[in-house]
């Protein structure tokens, strides 16, 4: 394996490591049972930060594409061999953050609405001009977490900021795949657009109503294809 030819650009860093490294697994070139250099080899291969390896390995784990063994490093997971209990283990995960979003981000929205200055509106307007006009599901990622991020920004409370920061490092896998498809997508704006106007309308109550509605799409979204995912598994046990 040339590991060298999957260095990439410095913008994005973790997305591309880890979308390259899912590339090679599902076409075959890293072969179930395949062990991945280490953190560090791989760091100097690709010429990319530690931390940026240890994200997309945690990422492609979620996805159940690798296994983490204590001691004996990283393997390729077929997709036949994630289990049952792996897939409660995610979907228990999931389930957790999306409650933990549910009880605080429209919270955080509706102090948004209450202490959003000129600045951070203006931001959150560029943020979402820019999440409309995305055609990449990887980069309408990035942007969704940013504006997120924009939105704790806006209430001056720098504790809200890390509580989202916390959970968005939980979904950035499930935000890219939720982006994918023109249906969702629409939806994803929609909502986007209704928690902008209601934090520069200045209306608290209306925000913390939008971005709860967010969420709760979101989450029947994550539900839905971890059902699927578990039906696929299944099927594939039983060919």
């Amino acid at each position: 394996m040339d590991w060298s030819a999957l260095r990439t650009r410095p913008a994005s860093v973790t997305s591309h490591v880890e979308a390259r490294l899912e590339r090679l697994i599902r076409d075959g070139e890293l072969p179930d049972g395949a062990r991945l250099p280490s953190e560090r080899a791989l760091a100097e291969l690709l010429g990319v930060s530690r931390s940026s390896i240890r994200e997309a390995v945690r990422e492609l784990w979620l996805k159940g594409l690798v296994d983490r063994r204590q001691g004996h490093g990283t393997f390729v997971t077929s997709r036949t061999a994630v289990d049952e209990p792996f897939m409660r283990h995610v979907h228990d995960r999931l389930v957790k953050v999306m409650d933990y979003r549910s009880a605080l981000e429209p919270a955080i929205a509706a102090r948004a609405a209450a202490r959003a200055g000129a600045a951070d509106v203006a931001r959150l307007q560029q943020l979402f001009a820019a999440f409309e006009a995305e055609t990449s599901a990887i980069r309408s990622a990035e942007l969704d977490a940013a504006f997120h991020h924009a939105v704790a920004e806006a209430t001056a409370n720098s504790l809200l900021v890390q509580v989202v920061e916390f959970s968005g490092e939980w979904l950035r896998a499930t935000r890219r795949e939720a982006l994918q498809g023109r249906r969702r997508r629409a939806m994803s704006i929609a909502s986007h657009r209704a928690v902008l106007r209601a934090i520069a309308a200045h209306d608290p109550v209306a925000a913390a109503a939008a971005m709860e509605q967010h969420i709760r799409e979101v989450s029947a979204f994550v539900e839905s294809r971890l059902q699927r995912n578990r039906r696929r598994v299944a099927r594939e046990e039983r060919t």
